[in-house]
């Protein structure tokens, strides 16, 4: 288990769900890596899970919409075990919105576009001089197949989208300098978040419109990011992975 052997690995909202799925594979897989997220007890519960395994972690806390902490986090990575070559934003909120534009509060919008997108944004701006003088590395977006296709959830839809778009951006920018980015897109996955929506009656995405009659798992996600990240994916990028149980069939 190295494909990750002495790659250095920043995963932001890495406390729980895919986040903590992606660094507990990415540790297994033989990077050295920083869980960044807000929920500090979680965080560091994260770390401890990963270096029961005998891994290597370490836990940062890390509001990713402002950039003080994004920069703090990356000064954190390259003091703790060097420059990052690996940068997984997985970092975003899943928000209950109205079903009219109209009724759609601002500060609802804001949020949601500050953490999900301008929070990959500021991300990559602090890390991409450091993955530079490494030498190159791998950028891993978290999006989602709300950014696909039709969505009863405006910002949360309209921020997806904006990470699928932003992540073809930086393959073009930093083709030049060895930094490959691809974004993954999860379908539904049995996440604490994902039950959340469920109980509030705002998932709509039905089993049967599936192939795979099953929600996926965070570890289904953290073996597309792994493959992503490593070496193994050094033709890829720019590329929009789909991880969906097949839900966007023809």
């Amino acid at each position: 288990m190295d494909r990750l052997k002495d790659k250095i690995a920043i995963v932001t909202g890495g406390a729980s769900g895919i986040g903590r799925g992606i660094a507990s594979l990415f540790a297994a897989e033989g990077a050295r890596v920083v869980v960044a997220d807000v929920a500090c007890d979680r965080g560091e519960e994260t770390v401890r899970h990963i270096k029961a395994s005998g891994d290597v972690a370490a836990f940062v806390e890390t509001d990713v919409s402002r950039a003080a902490d994004v920069e703090r986090m990356v000064q954190f990575t390259v003091r703790q075990f060097g420059r990052p070559s690996i940068l997984c934003n997985n970092a975003g909120v899943m928000s209950i919105e109205p079903r009219l534009i109209s009724d759609l509060t601002e500060e609802t919008w804001d949020q949601v576009i500050n953490i999900n997108l301008k929070g990959i944004y500021l991300c990559s701006k602090y890390t991409v001089p450091e993955m530079i003088t490494a030498g190159g590395g791998a950028i891993v977006n978290v999006a989602s197949i709300a950014g696909l296709v039709k969505s009863p959830n405006y910002a949360y839809a309209a921020s997806k989208g904006g990470i699928i778009a932003l992540t073809r951006s930086l393959a073009f920018g930093c083709g030049d300098h060895n930094i490959r980015a691809n974004v993954i897109c999860p379908g539904s996955i049995d996440t604490p978040g994902r039950a959340r929506l469920r109980r509030n009656r705002t998932d709509r995405q039905d089993l049967s419109a599936r192939v795979i009659q099953k929600d996926g798992t965070p570890e289904d996600i953290a073996h597309a990011a792994v493959y992503l990240a490593s070496d193994e994916s050094s033709f890829v990028t720019g590329s929009v992975l789909v991880v969906d149980g097949g839900s966007l069939r023809g």
